[in-house]
Order: C-alpha cells, then structure tokens, then sequence
C-alpha cells in the first residue's frame, strides 16, 4: 500500500497516520514516521487532509473506500495480535483482555469518524481479523469481552460493541450464543466460591434476563448449602430452585458444558463441603432424603445425576 508503485501510496500513508491516533502506542512504526499531519488529533483538520490527499491522488470514491478497508485492515491486524498476548499462558487476565479489545474498539470507532470524508456514499465490507492468530484465541477474546459487557458498570462495553467484535472475528451468532453460555457457566462456577455476592445489583443488566434468582442460587450452592440434602441446608425458594433446573438443562442443551468444567464444579464442591457431589448424591439416596424433597428439589437432583452419570 506504500510503495511507490502503488496505487495512491501517498493517501495510504496519510491515512495510517491520521489511523495511529485511534490506537495510541500501538503503532510505533508509523508513528516514528516523518510529516506526520499532527500531535493532537483534530477530526475535522484529519477529514480536510484526507478529502485533500483524496483529490491530489485522483481517486474514485471507489478507489478510496478500497484503500481506506485495506488500510484499517493491516492496522487491525496488529492490534488483535496485541490483545491476544493477553489471553496466552497461565496467568492470562480477563480485565487485560477486555482493556486490549476496548483498544480494538475504539480504534473501529475512530476508522468509521474518518471514513465519510474518505467515500461517504460507497458501502464497504466488514472489516474481519485476517491475521494468522488460530480460532480458539479470537473466540477466547470476544467471550472474555462479550461477558464482560454484564459487568461494565461504566457502560464501555456496549451490546453494539460486542456485535461488532463477533462481525470482525467472523464469528456465527449460533457460535456466540454457545461462547457466551459457556462463558456464563465459568462465571456461575466463580461465584460459587463467594455465595453468589458478585451478582448483586446485577439483575436486569443487559444479558442477565432470566437470572434475578442467581443470587440466591449461589448462596445456596456456594454459602448455605441446599434444601433436602444432607449436609446443604441453605435457603432457597422454589421459584429460585426452578430457575436452576431451567439454566442447567439449557446449558446441558447447548452441550456447553466439557468434561473440564464437570471436573472443575466437582473440584469446587469438594473445597466447599469437603466431599465430592458423587458423595452428597449418594448419602442423599442412602439417608431416603429424596422423600423429604420437594419435586423441583427431586428435579435437580436428577439433573446433577444426569451431568455427572450418575
């Protein structure tokens, strides 16, 4: 895009510049490159250099939205590639990634301000990732950031935000749905460990419909136990108790569940109770608890016998 003999290398090298601004520090390269058109950005200063440098190259809207998606698409390239170091290794941190795809984010925010002044009427494909990171990563990344959107009390992380990122990562909304349950399920596994207290004030947020019980659902599970079974006398409602059994059997649907994750929740209900779930099921039986529980209550039990094999 830059060498002489190309099209308008001069436009492209202007507009990677002006781009630099959308992702500070994330571009040394270009950055550190001669006459560059500011040190403070300015929209609309950058929009009459861009339409100038348009108009110098004599280019087609056509030819213009072309280079402009080319352009972006490099760029967003490197900047993926980043966040991805973010989610690599054993001590990966979920708000480092999320704060490195904001970046991705506001570097799209920034592309798209520019990009009337560069081909206003011409309609352009979606900008997807065309690097060479393997599919596992980009899915790790935008459910890290699709599930943090149900914790950003600041609003940063969008519902148009997370669309976006899955277009970009050209990830299908049946893919998506299965990321985020899965996701969900890790979250629900997490809370387990507090009593459910990182769900407060949660309920109504965009993508907690359905979960006003999950409170008290963790509670039960991770603080109280549960009622009917031996060892697990937490409090929980019948009508809580059923919205447990529904997300269970949806997530078992889903087939978002891995042998990991049964691993990981018989591990945290072995730190929790000091017995493994196998364990509590089995006295539940033996000690004819199952006569003293209601039909929901008779309902999940069957439900952890169900995911476990039992």
């Amino acid at each position: 895009l830059l060498a002489p003999g190309a099209q308008a290398p001069e436009f492209a090298a202007l507009l990677a510049k002006v781009l630099t601004f959308g992702a500070p520090g994330r571009f040394p390269v270009i950055s550190s490159m001669s006459n560059m058109p500011f040190k403070e950005f300015d929209l609309d200063t950058a929009k009459e250099l861009l339409t100038q440098a348009r108009s110098d190259a004599d280019l087609t809207d056509e030819q213009s939205a072309e280079t402009f998606a080319s352009v972006v698409n490099c760029m967003i390239i490197d900047i993926i590639d980043l966040a991805s170091a973010t989610v690599k290794g054993k001590d990966s941190d979920d708000k480092l990634t999320t704060d490195a795809i904001s970046v991705v984010m506001d570097f799209m925010d920034h592309a798209a301000s520019l990009f009337d002044a560069v081909a206003s009427d011409v309609t352009i494909k979606p900008v997807t990732y065309g690097g060479s990171l393997k599919k596992k990563d980009l899915e790790k990344m935008f459910s890290i950031y699709a599930g943090s959107s149900m914790m950003s009390m600041d609003g940063s992380v969008t519902q148009d935000r997370v669309d976006t990122l899955q277009l970009v990562f050209g990830i299908t909304d049946k893919k998506a749905e299965g990321l985020m349950q899965k996701h969900m399920m890790k979250m629900m596994m997490n809370l387990m460990k507090d009593g459910g207290k990182g769900l407060e004030g949660m309920e109504g947020m965009p993508g907690m419909e359905g979960m006003e019980g999950m409170e008290d659902m963790m509670s039960a599970l991770g603080g109280g136990g549960m009622p009917g079974m031996p060892g697990m006398d937490g409090e929980m409602s019948p009508e809580d108790l059923k919205q447990t059994v529904g997300m269970m059997k949806e997530l078992m649907d889903s087939g978002a569940v891995s042998e990991e994750e049964l691993a990981e929740v018989r591990n945290q209900f072995k730190e929790m109770y000091g017995s493994d779930i196998a364990d509590l099921i089995k006295k539940a039986d033996e000690e004819g608890a199952g006569e003293a529980m209601s039909d929901d209550e008779r309902e999940l039990l069957g439900m952890f016998k169900t995911i476990l094999g039992e």
